[in-house]
């Protein structure tokens, strides 16, 4: 039987809900019973101010993603503007299930022609949806 399985990317400026959001939608359809499995990231604040982020999959797993170091720390770690990423956080927890994602779609579905755009208003926010 072909998989049944969908792929969802949101994107959209700082601040405007997209972690809120996957968290809501994962909620409510875990309370459904449908299965979900993936990772978003959730940022990290301390004393009011940014200081990383974590990457935490659909299954509650956390581990850290980036966190803010000083300039010149002295860290070789690869760096996205002030954060410093945990490479080995990232491939030991989201890595396995983008892998896993595109064994799916290789096993039981046609690579996707095309994607999916679309606009979406919730309140204030706005969001780019990408669907697959």
């Amino acid at each position: 039987m072909a998989s049944a399985c969908r792929h969802v990317a949101v994107t959209g400026p700082p601040g405007v809900g997209k972690t809120t959001l996957v968290q809501k939608v994962v909620g409510q359809l875990q309370e459904a019973e449908v299965a979900c499995s993936g990772f978003y990231t959730k940022e990290v604040r301390q004393g009011g101010k940014r200081v990383g982020f974590d990457v935490v999959t659909l299954s509650g797993r956390t581990g850290v993603l980036s966190r803010q170091r000083a300039e010149g720390s002295g860290g070789r770690e690869p760096r996205v503007g002030n954060y410093a990423v945990d490479v080995a956080s990232f491939e030991s927890l989201a890595l396995p299930l983008l892998q896993t994602q595109v064994r799916s779609l290789q096993q039981h579905r046609a690579p996707p022609q095309h994607s999916i755009t679309r606009p979406l208003r919730l309140a204030r926010i706005w969001l780019s949806l990408v669907a697959w």
